[in-house]
């Protein structure tokens, strides 16, 4: 076993924010999982759009996070 640490900011209200690289990087790697479970009494169709969803939604967050640095280094 590995064992990670990762900073968390806690805001006034009680929310956590958590990096956006460990965020996108652990959709990828729930996707990747999901990508596994084809044989498991599960829909093949479902699984794919649930596995292209989270990709989709890493992707996001990655362009947003690139678009966020453009800008701030444009300051």
């Amino acid at each position: 076993m590995r064992r990670v640490t990762i900073e968390l900011v806690c805001l006034v209200d009680g929310e956590v924010l958590v990096p956006a690289v460990t965020l996108s990087g652990l959709l990828r790697h729930v996707s990747e999982e999901v990508g596994t479970w084809s044989g498991r009494a599960a829909d093949p169709a479902t699984l794919l759009e649930v596995k292209e969803m989270m990709d989709s939604l890493a992707d996001r967050i990655d362009v947003d996070c690139m678009a966020l640095v453009s800008e701030l280094d444009e300051d």
